[in-house]
């Protein structure tokens, strides 16, 4: 038997704020460097001219001509209903007819949202979408051994900025269906928690208290619902039980997406007063440059554990297709990441088995309990 057939990933090309380089910079090198099919998509003259300055031509990269663009200030829904000839829209076209199985974007998430609902449409069950971002955690370390660095599933992070308690509980089910199927959990059942201003059960707004009521009151086979927990959980997780401290690791965090957008820019920004911070430190002294030059693998390693390009974009999940949300300033690098997280994804299965991990959990849509014989975890 032949073996399958490469997905072709969508790139919109003119949406990031400063594209279209990096975006065809990005295509070229996921092309050159491990063989991807992709199709660029917008202003068509603009796209020749970036591959023929990257001496890209005859790589024979697809060109779909756009005559429109989504921009950063352009109101959502209104742009993807009216702007049918952009570059974002004509993706998800794509995807819906089944000419490219993904979409990658640096452009407007909002309009990616609105996009994904009215082109590809949300799962059936689901009440919203919601993007989500894999981050660095620390991991207790077996047998005594220093902790490890692990990834925790942070969502929504910017789709929804007003949710219902249901919404929230949905999330942990994406969350942690996610986590599974990227193996970003070391555990059979994900250990999913509720962001929270602390971790008492007073603590929280009136919606974040329904939403723990009903993450309770439904426990499920397929994911571990530790409770709220703070901010700082995300990067190391220490969890009072009784008068004894638990230690173990977070696999999802869930939110709604004002709150889970902030939490994420905050911890780009400290990722990078650090990293500052320690440059300054070390340019100011002899003796510190010898420390660094002696602490280089331990930096570098740090430095490959926060790198926002590596992570290339964020899954919208909860739509009926493949649809990669990149940082609006995406860099070429992080365009080409993006396009194997994408590839990815769609060789997962990521779509099939989050659908049915939401048919399984009928308590997340408020109306109906979980289902004992429909709740068993899906298939690792």
């Amino acid at each position: 038997m032949a073996p399958p057939m490469a997905s072709v990933i969508a790139i919109d090309a003119m949406g990031g704020d400063n594209a279209p380089g990096p975006e065809v910079m990005g295509a070229v090198a996921a092309v050159r460097e491990h063989g991807s099919r992709v199709i660029l998509l917008g202003d068509e003259p603009r796209l020749r001219a970036e591959l023929d300055k990257l001496g890209a031509s005859s790589l024979g990269i697809p060109i779909r001509h756009c005559s429109e663009v989504i921009t950063m200030d352009d109101h959502p829904g209104q742009a993807v209903r009216k702007k049918r000839q952009s570059s974002m829209r004509v993706g998800f076209e794509l995807v819906r007819r089944g000419e490219a199985q993904a979409i990658v974007s640096a452009g407007n998430s909002g309009a990616m949202l609105a996009c994904g609902l009215f082109v590809l449409g949300r799962m059936k069950g689901l009440d919203r979408p919601g993007i989500a971002v894999t981050m660095p955690t620390l991991e207790p370390g077996l047998f005594g051994v220093g902790p490890t660095i692990g990834q925790c599933v942070l969502l929504d992070t910017g789709a929804n900025v007003d949710v219902k308690p249901q919404t929230l509980a949905q999330f942990a089910v994406l969350g942690a269906q996610f986590a599974k199927l990227r193996a970003t959990s070391p555990r059979l059942r994900p250990r999913v928690g509720l962001l929270s201003n602390g971790e008492e059960a007073s603590k929280g707004t009136a919606l974040l208290r329904e939403a723990h009521a009903l993450l309770t009151t439904h426990p499920s086979a397929a994911f571990e619902y530790v409770g709220y927990v703070e901010g700082r959980d995300l990067f190391q997780y220490r969890r009072p039980k009784g008068h004894e401290l638990r230690e173990g690791g977070l696999d999802v965090v869930v939110t709604d997406g004002f709150t889970g957008n902030v939490v994420l820019k905050t911890a780009e920004g400290a990722g990078r007063f650090l990293a500052d911070l320690l440059r300054s430190g070390v340019e100011r002294s002899p003796l510190a440059k010898l420390g660094a030059l002696l602490m280089m693998p331990a930096l570098k390693s740090l430095r490959s554990v926060v790198d926002v390009d590596a992570r290339g974009g964020a899954p919208l999940l909860g739509v009926n297709g493949v649809a990669i949300i990149c940082h609006g300033r995406a860099s070429a690098r992080a365009i080409a990441r993006a396009v194997q997280v994408a590839e990815d994804h769609v060789q997962s299965g990521l779509i099939e088995s989050t659908q049915a991990a939401v048919i399984a959990h009928r308590f997340a849509d408020g109306s109906a309990s979980t289902d004992p014989k429909t709740s068993q975890p899906e298939a690792e």
